[in-house]
């Protein structure tokens, strides 16, 4: 689903099929659908799977919300009622994010454009922070029980939740007999809720199949999950040491993670469907009401723990496995014996995130080399190395501003590369950076307190940055004593003046300067104004 906001199209979509819905997100990622009829171009998780008893209790409490005067209802053209649930696109939840939308009597407006890319609905939309999602959760009341588990049943739906299939390269890190189990495991789970949503109801034929392997879905998650973390504790070291095991273990450390994926996913299918089995129990509902409350939070957030560190191993294994291609020392040794090459690696590597990526229902966050707005290098070198390095070192979402190719009194070889980004001041020798991939100094912008940029004709400049901790003094080479890489170099020296001042808690006063120049100064502009 692609929502299209203040698209031209709008009035197009409403005159192709006369259609009309509203999208409601009762929670980050999940929306009910009210419509006239049930729509056919969505991935719509319907009620039914609840039950017939349970689809009409919620069906029912939604229908208080969509009723005449509520805030669904309102401008609707027809009756609408609530049809399912829709799991919406994370492209689709980002556009929601950023994009400003046309707005009509507080709600959201936008056009539903189906596969091929044509216009196939208008919509009204309302943010889970907005006033008429809270509304609606306000009036269901006892229902949002219901609800909430709705909102697991989309989120394990088959067309949603797609097989992972195994990769050559993945599948043969894998013992045999473990794959054999976990494929039994994670087939048997996607039959069930497949059967479940053929049925509309987890009843206990659907239900039996899982239900007796209970014990191997413990056992699995257990182990892989124990693994999982084994492999984090040792990725916590110091930079040469993380690549170093990576080298070593980057096989189990594959079967690791693709198998916790895929023990995590039965084990959350399963529990879904216990929750859906026991609602199923009406003689029992109000006995049961609390223990399905209780086994949906407690699986949801077992479930999302799991896999963010998953997501956190394999981004870190990712970016060890890009660093391992861009450092010459790492680049010539073998990994392990049977000699996969780093950019192998690294597309396994790949392949995991984005199956993080599809079961976590986030945008992929890759990591890009950025180039920054002051470039101050030689001429006649490129900056491409070690940009691209730091797009490995520096954190997903921090971008260097600044880069500069300086010299620094207290180290022998003299050269380092002074990085700035928004919040921090980075300085490494060449070596340590481009053999290494580390930062050996790090200030944090709120800590500069001056900075001084003296010009020496063609000597090349002096750059002294004055921090709370250390005097920093830095050269620049011949190349930047004129021309366009001085006026970088000026620039660079301007950027780091911004950043100047002195924290209250540095501050000092004293009877024989009760009024220091800055203060009169200040004073003045105080005045004026």
């Amino acid at each position: 689903m692609v929502v299209s906001e203040g698209s031209s199209e709008t009035d197009e979509a409403q005159l192709s099929d006369g259609s009309e819905m509203t999208l409601v997100e009762i929670e980050h990622g999940f929306a009910v659908v009210f419509a006239q009829t049930p729509p056919i171009d969505m991935n719509l998780v319907p009620f039914e799977v609840l039950g017939e008893s349970n689809a009409r209790s919620l069906t029912d409490a939604l229908a208080i919300v969509s009723g005449a005067g509520t805030v669904v209802a309102q401008g609707a053209q027809g009756v609408v009622s609530a049809q399912g649930l829709v799991r919406l696109a994370p492209e689709t939840i980002k556009q929601l994010q950023t994009m400003k939308p046309m707005v009509s009597n507080g709600w959201n407006l936008g056009t539903l454009v189906g596969e091929k890319g044509k216009a196939a609905a208008s919509i009204r939309w309302a943010p889970a922070a907005g006033a008429q999602s809270a509304a609606v959760l306000a009036t269901l009341g006892p229902a949002m029980a219901l609800l909430a588990l709705q909102i697991q049943i989309a989120s394990i739906s088959r067309r949603v939740d797609t097989n992972i299939e195994l990769t050559q390269s993945v599948q043969r890190f894998l013992e045999q007999d473990q794959m054999d189990t976990l494929r039994g495991l994670y087939d048997t789970t996607i039959r069930a809720v497949a059967e479940a949503q053929a049925a509309g109801v987890v009843n206990d034929h659907i239900y039996a199949a899982v239900s007796t392997r209970e014990a191997d879905f413990r056992k699995l998650k257990t182990a892989y999950d124990r693994q999982v973390r084994e492999h984090i504790e040792m990725l916590a070291g110091d930079p040469r040491g993380r690549r170093a095991y990576v080298q070593k273990n980057y096989e189990r450390i594959f079967a690791d993670v693709h198998g916790l994926l895929m023990a995590e996913g039965s084990w959350h299918r399963a529990q879904v469907l216990r929750a859906a089995h026991i609602r199923h129990d009406l003689g029992n509902e109000s006995e049961n009401a609390p223990i399905v409350e209780t086994l949906v939070a407690q699986t949801r957030r077992e479930y999302t723990a799991s896999v963010a560190r998953i997501k956190d191993l394999v981004d870190e294994l990712e970016r060890q496995c890009g660093l391992i291609v861009e450092l010459p020392a790492d680049r010539s040794l073998p990994f392990t014996t049977k000699r996969q090459s780093a950019n192998e690696v690294v597309e396994i590597a790949r392949y995991l995130g984005d199956q993080v990526a599809a079961i976590s229902n986030s945008v992929r966050r890759t990591r890009t080399v950025s180039v920054p707005g002051v470039l101050v290098v030689d001429p006649d070198e490129s900056a491409d190395a070690v940009l691209r390095i730091l797009s490995l070192v520096l954190p997903k979402g921090e971008a260097p501003i600044a880069l500069a190719d300086v010299n620094e009194d207290r180290l022998i070889s003299g050269g380092a590369y002074l990085v700035v980004t928004p919040h921090r001041v980075l300085l490494s020798s060449h070596g340590a950076l481009l053999k290494q991939g580390s930062i050996e100094r790090e200030i944090s912008l709120s800590d500069v307190r001056y900075v001084r940029f003296t010009e020496r004709g063609k000597q090349g400049a002096v750059l002294d940055l004055i921090t709370a901790e250390s005097n920093i003094k830095l050269t620049f080479d011949r190349w930047a004593a004129a021309g366009p890489a001085l006026e970088s170099a000026r620039r660079l020296a301007n950027l780091l003046a911004a950043a100047m001042h002195i924290p209250e808690s540095e501050r000092r006063t004293d009877s024989l300067l009760p009024n220091p120049p800055g203060q009169d100064v200040a004073l003045e502009q105080h005045e004026l104004r």
